[in-house]
């Protein structure tokens, strides 16, 4: 480096990583069109892509999926045609919600048992293996096929209407009122959830910790160095309560006691199941009350300031975090 230079002076080119609002959108109509047509394309292309086998497909499409209602969220103060969306793709999700459940109990069943010594995985080798040929059959399922037929076909369709979304408000404001209502139902449902943890109250809360960490990861050129940080968090906490959600669907399948073996092997498993469940519940309220513990008035009011800053150039925008 010559002498007198300065390096942080010099000027940092704009992150291309998918998902994010950019500064050269004109404003989050655009970023709002852009972000949801890159979503619907990747999605396209995973389901086209004959190096991904189906269980991998139908994860890529949900996970896009999701992710697009999540931007929906965030714009919903201004998006007028927002519940015909958002229901759109809660219905090509759902379409395919069977065929990632059967993947998936196989995991989980997987991650239970790399908590054991050698010895005691293999009384539950038969749990295992029926769940692999659920998994297999759901996959071979003509019907499998069918579903993934009409997912792109309503991909296809949403992709032309997404081109021309458009906002009643074109500024920060229904972003932030977005953001805050997002926000502040993730931490009354952690409060309903810590009262009262459930199946159902604990995937309440899962839900609405993944639209705020959509959020965050929409917002995160505004201030790199600040929401880094908050993302890699809200992606441990996302993860944690995934796979309690997987633990409480693995732990009701292995009721039927006569699909898997004995009943003294699958009870002894739907216990170690049980068992890890708690733990990751534990993990998950420790992290959460955390995460979630600024009031939201404040939160939003600071995002306000990181947007104001960065749209007047004053806030570093060159971060490249983490996920596409």
């Amino acid at each position: 480096m010559m002498a007198g230079t300065d390096a942080s002076a010099a000027p940092r080119k704009e992150s291309t990583v998918p998902y994010r609002i950019r500064k050269k959108d004109t404003g989050p109509q655009d970023a709002l069109r852009r972000i949801a047509c890159e979503q619907i394309d990747r999605a396209l292309a995973e389901l086209d892509d004959p190096g991904l086998d189906t269980a991998t497909r139908v994860h890529q499409v949900r996970k896009r999926c999701k992710k697009t209602r999540g931007l929906l969220r965030l714009v919903r103060p201004a998006f007028a045609n927002y519940a015909a969306e958002n229901a759109a793709l809660r219905d090509i999700g759902r379409g395919l919600s069977g065929l990632r459940d059967a993947s998936t109990l196989v995991e989980t069943c997987d991650r239970v048992a790399a908590e054991l010594d050698p010895a005691s995985v293999a009384a539950y080798a038969p749990i295992r293996a029926r769940l692999v040929l659920d998994a297999k059959r759901v996959a071979w399922d003509d019907q499998t096929a069918d579903r993934l037929q009409s997912a792109r076909a309503a991909l296809t369709f949403l992709r032309g209407r997404a081109a021309g979304w458009t906002l009643d408000d074109d500024g920060f404001r229904p972003l932030r009122k977005g953001m805050a209502r997002t926000y502040d139902r993730a931490r009354r449902t952690m409060d309903a959830a810590w009262r009262t943890p459930t199946e159902q109250t604990l995937h309440d809360w899962r839900k609405w910790v993944k639209y705020h960490r959509s959020h965050c990861r929409l917002l995160a050129p505004t201030h790199p160095e600040m929401m880094s940080p908050r993302l890699d968090a809200l992606d441990q906490l996302s993860d944690l309560l995934g796979r309690h959600h997987d633990a409480c669907v693995l732990e009701e399948r292995l009721e039927p006691a006569d699909d898997f073996g004995s009943d003294t092997d699958v009870a002894g498993f739907a216990a170690l199941v049980r068992a890890h469940r708690m733990t990751l519940e534990e993990e998950a309220f420790a992290l959460g009350r955390l995460i979630l513990a600024e009031e939201t008035k404040p939160l939003a009011k600071r995002l306000r300031r990181y947007w104001k800053a960065w749209r007047k150039g004053r806030s570093n925008d060159a971060g490249l975090l983490p996920g596409a």
